[in-house]
């Protein structure tokens, strides 16, 4: 028995090496990020953006070698009055320390380097530098595990439970990719990461994530006279009809914080019904074949 014991001990932690202890470093070439990105406050309407990071090649400043960070494109949807907030084009400057575990940026209008991640941290630590708050007292470390990031496991910070913000080895953050946080600001905007690719091959969330680089509009306005939600307003209970079902490959619905709260593969006409959900905002994105997207608000009643 003390043999079984200790053969499980040795597995677990085995194991557990297998998951964290292996350094995992940031991309220098050939990645890009998808975020989305929602503001809190749009009088009278409602307004969503999505864009990519690239890394566009490299620069030097001042005698060090960086990779220059940019945004091909940003598709902007509004139903209101709410302004277009990110921009294509050069957003700085990263070089990483792999040895010491360290990010580090220089802003665009900036020769000044500034620290943009540190896989360092343990519970407890603040997290400092260029993503660090600018309103409220800087994230501190609630937990670190680890998560699936293709075929490996990286370690995992998990630094602000208010907006769901983790820091992940080798990605980034969660919250847009040099976005500073909100700490517990209240009514700030909503960033999600959607997924992250490198060398054409989709990491995160998983490998079966469409994950196409952002680099021109999309065709909304083939794809939004195909589809149509009703009642809507609902009280958690809606339909989604196709004029072109076998058109469309999957639904999404998601709160305004990027939490998914439903999602399904189309065959046909589909109904949702979502019990006990709460009222409020939410966002229905339908994908089809042609890696189209359309984002509908949906709005649930008391």
């Amino acid at each position: 028995m003390k043999t079984l014991i200790s053969f499980f001990i040795l597995l677990i932690t085995v194991s557990s090496s297998g998951q964290t202890s292996i350094y995992h470093p940031f991309p220098d070439s050939n990645s890009s990020w998808n975020y989305s990105y929602q503001p809190n406050m749009c009088v009278f309407g409602w307004a969503r953006e999505e864009y990519s990071f690239i890394l566009s090649g490299d620069t030097t400043i001042n005698n060090q070698t960086y990779h220059k960070l940019s945004i091909p494109f940003v598709n902007f949807y509004t139903t209101g009055t709410c302004t277009q907030r990110h921009s294509p084009g050069y957003k700085g400057a990263i070089r990483q320390d792999v040895l010491n575990k360290k990010v580090f940026i220089v802003p665009p209008s900036s020769t000044t380097e500034e620290l943009l991640y540190d896989f360092n941290l343990t519970i407890g630590d603040t997290v400092q530098g260029y993503i660090a708050s600018n309103f409220w007292a800087n994230d501190t470390v609630i937990s670190i595990d680890s998560v699936k990031v293709g075929n490996d496991f990286r370690k995992r910070w998990y630094i602000n439970f208010w907006y769901n913000i983790y820091l992940i080895e080798g990605i980034g953050s969660t919250y847009g990719l040099i976005e500073f946080s909100p700490g517990l600001g209240i009514d700030f905007d909503s960033y999600d990461l959607d997924c992250f690719m490198q060398d054409n091959e989709t990491l995160f969330p998983d490998a079966n994530t469409y994950c196409q680089l952002i680099t021109t509009t999309k065709d909304i306005d083939l794809l939004s006279g195909q589809v149509k939600v009703f009642p809507n307003p609902s009280r958690g209970s809606f339909s989604v009809e196709f004029s072109q079902p076998n058109d469309i490959k999957v639904i999404t619905m998601k709160d305004l914080f990027g939490k998914i709260i439903f999602q399904e593969e189309i065959n046909g006409q589909i109904k949702v019904n979502l019990e006990n959900i709460k009222s409020g905002t939410y966002i229905l994105t339908i994908l089809d074949k042609y890696n189209r997207t359309d984002n509908r608000k949906i709005i649930i009643c008391p």
